[in-house]
């Protein structure tokens, strides 16, 4: 019988599932001083450079990217780059809230995409179940995200002021209104398809506790560098765990590699990464002297990885990806 997990139900739980949800135990630091919360923001910084480099380590192991799309994997990074340090030294504030925004979207929908590996798995399931999840869990990511513009005050990152959309306390309460019908729905959905036998559990599982995550972080955390880093920490975690499931998978399906090999490969792998992170963390030191808006242009490399997921996670853009990942 074909399993639903992806690796095994202790893995996917432990890197996939879990962090998004064991990550609310930090939420009483709300009320911590600043300085507890920097901290925080420093830990998922730190995270985060494991992250990106665990991407950078994805996209140019072999070439495989490099050769099936060079412009979309390769070419687009010179020119986001490029893009990112002219924003930056033009207008960091607007810059800053490009990055910010797009990342917290980003940090929403991927749970939505290991939902659809998980329904790969097995198999999609119908048209109609697959547009109704798409559509109404897109909306119980995103509304919270823009129901919380209606809060009072201006939004900081750091100490760059960010821009913001007020939005009206009607249109938000409006907007909440919907947020709640949409969610009885798609559980009342999810049940139905439960009781027929035909709801994908881990796929529903990742859903349901990035739903509830997202909801709580946004509406119950006033600081908004730590609802960054609450966000940003399980999606870290999320991401080095699909990639080290993918490497595994690639290493012993498509390279037919000895376990000395797969071994070594991995220390380089976390030595790029460890080193990835170190450059980052000497780069915002030395920025604390200089506050060079160049330097926070080199987000442009997160930026770039934002861009790059947006494809390299789908079977038409990673002609390997079934293969690694044991679809």
């Amino acid at each position: 019988m074909q399993t639903m997990w992806l690796r095994s139900a202790g893995f996917d739980l432990s890197w996939l599932i879990v962090p998004i949800v064991g990550v609310l135990l930090l939420l009483p630091l709300d009320a911590a001083s600043q300085e507890v919360i920097a901290a925080v923001a420093l830990g998922s910084l730190l995270l985060s450079g494991v992250h990106i480099g665990t991407n950078w380590t994805l996209l140019f192991r072999d070439g495989t990217f490099f050769r099936y799309d060079r412009m979309r994997y390769v070419h687009m990074g010179w020119l986001i780059i490029l893009g990112s340090v002219a924003l930056s030294a033009w207008n960091l504030s607007l810059f800053m809230s490009v990055y910010v925004y797009w990342g917290l979207w980003h940090f929403a929908r991927q749970h939505w995409g290991i939902a659809m590996l998980y329904k790969a798995k097995v198999g999609k399931g119908s048209k109609a179940e697959y547009q109704g999840d798409k559509v109404l869990v897109h909306l119980l990511l995103f509304l919270p995200l823009l129901i919380q513009f209606a809060r009072p005050g201006a939004f900081g990152f750091y100490t760059i002021e960010l821009y913001r959309f007020h939005l009206p306390e009607q249109a938000a309460f409006l907007l909440t209104i919907l947020y709640g019908i949409t969610l009885t729905v798609w559980l009342l959905y999810a049940g139905w398809r439960w009781l027929n036998g035909t709801l994908n559990r881990p796929a529903f599982w990742t859903m349901l506790s990035a739903v509830v995550a997202f909801f709580v972080i946004y509406f119950f955390t006033e600081s908004f560098l730590l609802m960054y880093a609450l966000i940003s920490i399980p999606h870290s975690l999320q991401y080095i765990g699909l990639a080290l499931h993918y490497h595994d998978g690639k290493n012993k399906r498509i390279k037919g590699w000895s376990k000395v090999k797969q071994t070594r490969f991995f220390i380089g792998y976390w030595g790029f990464t460890v080193l990835y992170t170190l450059l980052a963390v000497v780069l915002v030191k030395v920025n604390e002297q200089f506050h060079s808006p160049l330097i926070y242009g080199l987000l442009g490399l997160t930026i770039f990885h934002f861009w790059v997921e947006l494809f390299s996670w789908r079977p038409r853009h990673n002609p390997e990806l079934r293969a690694s990942l044991g679809l």
